[in-house]
This record gives structure tokens, C-alpha cells and sequence, in this order.
């Protein structure tokens, strides 16, 4: 009984992950649902999502130093209330493109002040299991909600345009309450930060995979940033219902949920700090991408998005890993982390709305395609050079 009690306690501390991304990403796929309502174009629906990725981008990395110097748990309740205040007051704010662009920021500086924190609160936790066990359960949670905010959206906002911006009210509100209920449960380990699991890798291998990560997840999410904010409008425009969409990011978010839990399994422990494995899995993104772009055929697109999913999984999980992985300054790394891989979506909807007014509605996934590949080309370079130096 006091086992199953635990169990409970352990996996609540990864609910908010969950909670935030349904949040997030239910609020940013509505909006890019009604911009084309609005008659907001893809070039401006870029530059207002990019806003909020700017503020994420630029707070991240103080928000994880100072994190680090007065604790995390005082961030993460004012993170989880300026989600709810901001959707609480979205549908009366939900007028034209100045009214988004004036409230979307807003959401973008309260993802600082939760995902670099949250990820050095979660690695401190007392209990849970190893640094490995941790980070897989983080990420099953939060590609769990990534996945459906979409799903929700997709199928919410043709019923109501308003309603997504109420159901991210409540999701904020509940993670609250996890958040104070797990802080009054468990003391902080005053040990963690030098009690990662037994690190047998090099401080100078640690480090070139962890810049390889970066770059790599910054190309994963330059990607996604067009699939999950510019994709949406640019589909509609095609006239693929909102159901589809949602349907297509439930199918990447299946991939990138197993490709989590495959991740995580003590057999995989031989994939990380290795190339081969992070570049087979980007060239399938490659693919998938290749794919969208080429052909405009649902079944096609649902392998797509698998692939890209795997992608993904593949590209955060090492990114993550390496940021906590041996490290005292974890608020720090996972501030680059974030700072790092919302660069790529704050570049990803911008550049890929301008392209898709300037040259069709499919060129932001050939754009997807070349970053991709580009980054694996500076991948190999840097593993190169940093060896012969070595």
C-alpha cells in the first residue's frame, strides 16, 4: 500500500508537464486556427507567435540562474498563474492581430519562468530514480500534452472559438495546485546537484555532445515551430479540416511518445553520447518533411508525421539528457536548453510564414528539410574536429 502510495506521489511531480503543454499548445494552435478567420496572413501569424518565442528565448536562461540562487518552486506558481490570467482574459482580447500581439508575448515570458525551472526542480526531487528514469518520464508527460492540445483544439474550436482559452484556464489552475501539493510533500535534495547517476563520461565528451544536442533539437524545433503554429492556417487554406490537423499532431505526438519510452529503457543507455543514432533519426525527419512536401495524400502524411516525430523524441531526449546529465548548475543548462530550442521555433514560424506568402503553401516543409540537413552537416563537423583536438 505505502509502495502504490508513492508510485501515486512520484508520477504526480510529472503531471504539470503534461497540464502545461495541453495549455500551451491549445492556446497557440487556436490562435493559429482563428488567424485565418481574422484575416491575420501567415507572415504576421509568424511574427506574433515568434513575439512569445522571443520572450521565452531572452528570459530562459536568467530566469534558470536565478532559479538556481532562490529556489524554483516561487517561479513555478507564477508561471502557472500567468498561463490562467493570460487565457482568462484572451477572449475579450480576441479581436485582431494588434489585440494578439499585444497578449501572446505574455504567454512566451510565462514559458521562462516554468520549463527551465520545472526541469531543474524535477532533477532535485527526492525520489523518482536515476537521472535517466527522470528525464524519460518528464518526457512521456509533456509529449503526452503537446500531443493533445492539438487533439483538444483541433476538435473544441470549430464547437466554440473561446472554449480552448477556458479549458487552459482550468489546466493552469489544477497544475497550481499539483505544484503546492508536491512541494509540501517532498524537501528539496540537498545533494542533487552532485548526485547524478555515476557519470563515466569525460567533462570534454560531455561537452561536445551537448553542443551536438543543441544544435541538433535547435533544427528539431525550427521544424515544429512551423508544423504546430504556421501548419495549421497554411492546412486550412488547403482546405484540410481542423480535425485532420489535430488528428496528423496526435500521430507525430504517438512517435514521440514511444520514442521516449524506448529512450529511457537501461538497453538504449549505449545510444547516448553517440552520433550515428541522433543522425538515422534526424534523416528520418529529412523524409518525413520530404514527404509533406512533395505529395498531398492524408495517409502519406500520417507516416510523415510519425517519422518526424521520431525526430523529435530523439533530438530533445539527448538535449535534456546532456543539459542535466553531470552538471551542479542545472537551473543554467536548462535554461540554455529551453533558451536553445525555442530559438529554432521562434525563427520557425517567422521565416516559414514569410515563405509560404512569398512561394506556395507547401515551401515552409522544403525549408524544414534543408535545416535539417544543414544541421546534421555541422554535427558531423563538430564531433570531426573536437575528436582530432581531443
Amino acid at each position: 500500500m505505502k509502495n502504490s502510495q508513492n508510485l501515486i506521489k512520484n508520477n504526480l511531480a510529472y503531471v504539470p508537464a503534461l497540464l502545461m503543454d495541453i495549455s500551451l499548445t491549445c492556446t497557440y494552435t487556436s490562435i493559429a486556427f482563428h488567424a485565418k478567420y481574422l484575416g491575420i496572413s501567415s507572415t504576421i501569424l509568424g511574427l506574433i507567435i515568434a513575439s512569445a518565442t522571443a520572450f521565452f528565448v531572452f528570459l530562459s536562461v536568467p530566469f534558470g540562474r536565478i532559479s538556481d540562487r532562490v529556489g524554483r518552486t516561487l517561479m513555478l506558481y507564477v508561471a502557472c498563474i500567468l498561463v490562467g490570467f493570460v487565457n482568462l482574459l484572451m477572449p475579450f482580447f480576441y479581436r485582431g492581430a494588434i489585440s494578439l500581439a499585444l497578449m501572446v508575448p505574455i504567454i512566451g515570458a510565462s514559458q521562462a519562468l516554468f520549463w527551465p525551472i520545472y526541469e531543474a526542480w524535477l532533477a532535485e526531487r527526492v525520489g523518482g530514480g536515476d537521472l535517466l528514469k527522470r528525464i524519460r518520464n518528464f518526457n512521456l508527460f509533456w509529449t503526452i500534452g503537446v500531443t493533445f492540445g492539438p487533439f483538444i483544439a483541433g476538435n473544441v474550436y470549430g464547437v466554440n472559438h473561446t472554449l480552448p482559452f477556458y479549458i487552459t484556464v482550468t489546466a493552469s489552475m489544477v497544475n497550481l495546485i499539483i505544484i503546492v501539493s508536491q512541494t509540501n510533500i517532498y524537501g528539496k535534495d540537498e545533494g542533487s546537484a552532485s548526485m547524478d547517476e555515476t557519470v563515466c563520461i569525460s567533462p570534454g565528451i560531455r561537452r561536445i555532445y551537448l553542443h551536438i544536442a543543441w544544435i541538433a533539437n535547435f533544427a528539431s524545433w525550427f521544424t515544429l515551430g512551423i508544423l504546430r503554429n504556421i501548419a495549421p492556417k497554411l492546412m486550412l487554406q488547403m482546405g484540410i479540416r481542423e480535425r485532420t490537423f489535430g488528428n496528423l499532431m496526435l500521430v507525430n505526438g504517438l512517435s514521440q511518445f514511444l520514442m521516449f519510452l524506448f529512450l529511457g529503457t537501461p538497453y538504449l543507455r549505449r545510444w547516448h553520447y553517440r552520433l550515428s543514432p541522433l543522425l538515422a533519426f534526424q534523416f528520418a525527419g529529412v523524409i518525413g518533411f520530404f514527404i509533406i512536401w512533395i505529395v498531398t495524400n492524408i495517409p502519406l502524411w500520417l507516416l510523415a508525421f510519425f517519422a518526424i516525430g521520431t525526430t523529435s523524441g530523439m533530438t530533445y531526449f539527448c538535449s535534456i539528457y546532456y543539459s542535466l546529465h553531470g552538471h551542479v548548475d542545472k537551473g543554467a543548462k536548462s535554461g540554455f536548453h529551453e533558451a536553445i530550442l525555442g530559438g529554432g521555433a521562434l525563427l520557425g514560424p517567422f521565416l516559414g510564414g514569410a515563405l509560404a506568402d512569398l512561394f506556395g503553401l507547401k515551401s515552409p516543409y522544403l525549408l524544414c528539410v534543408m535545416v535539417i540537413f544543414i544541421s546534421m552537416m555541422g554535427e558531423i563537423y563538430i564531433q570531426r574536429k573536437r575528436a582530432k583536438e581531443a
